[in-house]
């Protein structure tokens, strides 16, 4: 008996192992545009249309604004707007030492050596830093979170004080 369910077993295997080696039907085809659609219509009006290819290809582009990179200062000056060489001070001013933009006061002096909790607690608030600038004409007042310069003149940033990590932030 058990030998005859075996064989039955053996044998169905065999016509499953048939039928899959033969080639199958393929799948009937789809229509690939409806009859009649109104939106396939309209889509395929649009994306034949010539004006349509011309409008895509001008958005792709990049433009001549987008293809160069920001303008960075090589040398940062600070001081005065312009200088008698022709030097324009960097408007946006960054520190390295501790990621913040440099705020200035112009028409401001630092009042003595500032310390550095100070700059840290105050700043950027000019009602908080007022209490260690005192107005002198023509002078401006610079800071960041961690240092502090004044200047009555244009001058680069290393030439003021080696320890500035001042760096142009782009224009």
């Amino acid at each position: 008996m058990l030998d005859e369910e075996m064989d039955e077993f053996l044998k169905s295997l065999e016509e499953d192992e048939e039928e899959s080696s033969k080639p199958q039907k393929p799948p009937p085809k789809r229509k690939t545009k409806p009859v009649n659609d109104p939106l396939t219509d309209d889509i395929d009006s649009i994306l034949n249309d010539p004006d349509f290819e011309t409008d895509r290809r001008k958005t792709e582009k990049p433009t001549k604004l987008q293809q160069y990179p920001p303008k960075k200062c090589s040398v940062v000056y600070i001081g005065k707007k312009e200088s008698t060489i022709g030097q324009i001070s960097c408007p946006n001013i960054r520190c390295m030492k501790c990621d913040c933009g440099v705020v200035c006061f112009e028409d401001f002096d630092w009042d003595g050596n500032i310390e550095y909790l100070f700059l840290r607690n105050n700043y950027p608030d000019f009602d908080r830093l007022k209490s260690k600038l005192k107005p002198v004409k023509g002078t401006i007042a610079y800071a960041c979170q961690c240092n502090s310069v004044s200047v009555q003149k244009q001058s680069s940033v290393n030439s003021v004080k080696n320890s500035l990590k001042w760096f142009c932030g782009s224009h």
